[in-house]
């Protein structure tokens, strides 16, 4: 399988949120530790679809899920170190018929220069944990958010 193509252009993400980083998040030599930006993904992640009011809490698509992990992708640019302040840049790539994909870009809120890039692609899944496919209230969405960037397959 091929690494996905995640853009560092600004211009690219409709969306941001930011974070603080804890000290907790970082190693021995006091940079963050590198599995500490699956969880700044997941709060980029439920703060975008939380924008989009695509999440159950919001009511937007009633007892839906959105989604569950199958793969994530992190490439590493430069060091983060405890408080500095990020801003995760979020947009969505792709949405399939039963998956859909997340392109993030960590920058630093100051200089804006790249920390991290990634990718997390979801699948939708039914009660039974059986992919089903995206529901048309989430996909539609996602697609007056997201516009000509968004991909779609159905």
């Amino acid at each position: 399988m091929t690494a996905p193509v995640i853009s560092r252009d600004l211009n690219d993400y409709g969306f941001q949120t930011d974070v603080r980083v804890r000290l907790s998040e970082t190693d021995a030599v006091g940079i963050v530790f590198f599995g500490s930006f699956a969880s700044y993904m997941d709060v980029g992640r439920m703060d975008y679809l939380a924008y989009l009011k695509v999440t159950p809490k919001e009511g937007r698509v009633p007892g839906l899920i959105p989604g569950a992990v199958v793969s994530q992708v992190a490439n590493f640019h430069a060091p983060a170190r405890y408080n500095n302040s990020l801003l995760i840049h979020v947009r969505m790539a792709r949405i399939g018929r039963t998956s859909y994909t997340l392109h993030f870009l960590i920058t630093r809120k100051r200089t804006r220069e790249t920390v991290s890039t990634g990718a997390l692609t979801l699948a939708w899944l039914d009660d039974d944990f059986k992919p089903m496919r995206v529901p048309a209230e989430f996909r539609d969405a996602v697609r007056a958010f997201e516009g000509d960037r968004l991909v779609e397959s159905k």
